[in-house]
């Protein structure tokens, strides 16, 4: 009984210890995916001159969730009649909880969303330009955190579970 007391904890722990790893490597895939999201919308709106709601949905269908989820809810409110940057800042806010995204990545796409719709097609591009380049400084210190933190948490997952073990029994 105590034995099987102890593998419960152990393996506990060593599930918290990996679900907490899961969002130091998710977090630059999906930073990753949402500069690519930017350079598609880009293209949607300078080369091929597309509204806003058409860009969303091609751009909801083309990527993966939970990223496709913040332009399929974008595309929701501007059809039912919501201004882009509204729109823009509700699907952000409805849809981040999903993600592995921290505040600072959060704040980057609510700034993003201040210009979306309202200025010219150049001015929305080079919008477009600056949140991709912090998404890319956000995507470096992503990647310099998961080198550091994915193995940390899985052994601490693993080593805190061991200690509990041993201490209650």
């Amino acid at each position: 009984m105590k034995l099987l007391g102890a593998l419960i904890i152990i393996s506990s722990s060593t599930t918290i210890g990996f679900i907490i790893a899961e969002q130091y490597l998710l977090r630059p895939k999906q930073l990753r995916e949402l500069q690519t999201a930017l350079q598609m919308l880009e293209t949607e709106i300078s080369y091929g001159v597309t509204p806003l709601p058409d860009a969303f949905a091609k751009l909801a269908t083309s990527l993966s969730a939970p990223i496709s989820t913040i332009f399929q809810v974008a595309q929701e409110e501007l059809d039912s009649g919501m201004i882009a940057e509204e729109a823009w800042h509700r699907a952000v806010n409805a849809t981040y909880n999903q993600t592995a995204l921290v505040s600072e990545d959060i704040d980057v796409l609510l700034d993003f969303g201040y210009n979306l719709g309202q200025t010219s097609i150049d001015d929305q591009v080079k919008y477009m330009n600056l949140a991709q380049h912090k998404l890319d400084a956000l995507y470096q210190q992503a990647f310099t955190e998961k080198e550091e933190k994915v193995k940390l948490w899985r052994y601490l997952g693993v080593l805190v579970g061991v200690f509990l073990a041993i201490l209650i029994f």
